[in-house]
């Protein structure tokens, strides 16, 4: 679970900003939070909800999570670093700090960085009296400067866990490298990236869930609930299934298929979505070297209860959003994983974006720290019935262009916050000229 982000000089986030995902006083819901069962432990919201107008910064919260995690999972991703760019002059490093729970203990980690590679690395396990260090990391001219915590171990373990870091590349985080070299003595770091990896999955607005169907065949319990939440949103589809089809019908450039064929080994499989709409294609070949290809589609029902198979580009663009996120419920439901989701009302029809959530809070339980959190522009999940004040974040962009943060919380709302929140009462909402001031 998140507890907090911290970015610095990163995307539209020029001075250091905060959000912060820790349970407040509230009563309200209290099956929303994972409750501090000890002195040392930490309240957290099971889900966040941030809002705020077209460009005013709210998707690059989730992108600045992405870019830790990927940092954490490997280096620097060159092609993502974008510091602030509107201000005169920007030597400084980028910046962000990810705080999160992994099991009953708390952790920091966070990351200084250019596009030319990492100049801070720190990871710490936090409680809510004090931090412990496990490694932090400064990169010089001279290389790699390292401070370890508590290290388990013997001399050999010492030597190991000197060479990893001495010999750790400027663009690759310590994290990655201790995992890959089959690092000793820091356990803990195995937790850590094993959490980052396994357990935190973010949804961008053009990511694809390709596989459904294909899982579902393999899944019989995947399979039962993916029907039964398809029921549940009344999108008219009864199932998701493969159906066989011959090469001539596969609408993909002929020299794409050609390659597939060509590149077809015994029990190798690709899954080719289509560049021009929601179609999926599966090639598999056999242990003989067969290749049979799939296409996947949706199954409807006439009132005579035959099944019809629909082409995924017959269905609607709401209907295909939500075939992304029923994976996603279903792994809420059933394991310990956290979701970030940009734009989560894409494409979705209001009441659609409400059901979701009430369906994901209907499910939560105290023996699972499962956590969701979104960017939307949707005002009828702001219903104090549904959600709690200290969920919510604002974020809207100052006069020098740079994106600043505000909790609902901080209003002690009583009203209707839908209504105050299209008022403008929160900001997080666009301003316009009027249409008399333009000048053609």
């Amino acid at each position: 679970m998140i507890l907090r982000v911290t970015i610095e000089n990163l995307y539209s986030f020029m001075e250091e900003t905060e959000i912060s995902f820790v349970a407040g006083k509230s009563t309200l819901h209290s099956e929303q939070v994972s409750r501090a069962e000890k002195r040392d432990d930490i309240s957290v919201l099971k889900a966040g909800i941030i809002y705020g107008a077209n460009a005013s910064g709210k998707s690059n919260i989730i992108k600045s999570v992405s870019m830790i995690q990927k940092i954490a999972l490997s280096g620097i991703p060159k092609k993502y670093v974008e510091p602030f760019k509107l201000t005169a002059t920007n030597n400084r490093p980028s910046k962000v700090e990810l705080e999160f729970k992994v099991g009953k203990k708390f952790f920091a980690y966070g990351a200084e960085f250019t596009i030319r590679g990492i100049v801070e690395e720190w990871l710490y396990e936090i409680t809510s009296r004090a931090d412990r260090e496990i490694f932090t990391r400064k990169v010089t001219a001279e290389g790699n400067e390292f401070t370890f915590g508590t290290v388990n171990g013997d001399t050999e373990t010492l030597q190991l866990l000197k060479f990893i870091s001495q010999s750790t590349p400027i663009t690759d985080s310590f994290l990655s490298e201790y995992i890959k070299r089959n690092g000793k003595g820091l356990p803990l770091i195995n937790d850590v990236y094993g959490w980052m990896k396994e357990s935190l999955k973010i949804i961008f607005p053009d990511s694809r869930y390709e596989g459904i169907s294909i899982r579902a065949e393999k899944d019989k319990d995947f399979a039962v609930a993916t029907k039964s939440l398809l029921e549940y949103f009344n999108t008219g589809i009864v199932d998701i299934r493969r159906i066989k089809v011959s090469k001539e019908d596969v609408d993909l450039p002929k020299e794409l298929i050609s390659e597939l064929l060509s590149e077809a080994e015994p029990n190798k499989n690709f899954v080719i979505a289509s560049p021009t709409d929601s179609t999926i294609y599966f090639f598999e070949t056999d242990s003989d070297g067969i290749t049979v290809i799939y296409k996947q589609n949706a199954i409807h029902r006439t009132e005579n209860n035959d099944e019809i198979p629909f082409e995924m580009s017959e269905e609607s663009d709401g209907s295909i959003r939500l075939l992304d996120f029923i994976p996603m419920l279903i792994d809420l439901r059933l394991n310990e994983s956290v979701y970030l989701v940009d734009e989560i009302d894409r494409s979705m029809h209001p009441m659609l974006s409400k059901k979701l959530l009430e369906y994901y809070f209907k499910h939560l339980s105290n023996e699972r720290d499962t956590q969701l959190i979104f960017s939307t522009h949707e005002s009828n999940l702001l219903d104090l019935d549904l959600i709690r004040a200290d969920e919510v974040w604002f974020v809207e962009k100052g006069h020098e262009g740079a994106s600043h943060l505000t909790s609902l919380a901080e209003y002690k709302p009583r009203e209707d916050i839908r209504k105050g929140y299209l008022q403008g009462r929160y900001g997080a909402i666009p301003f316009f000229a009027p249409v008399s001031s333009l000048k053609w």
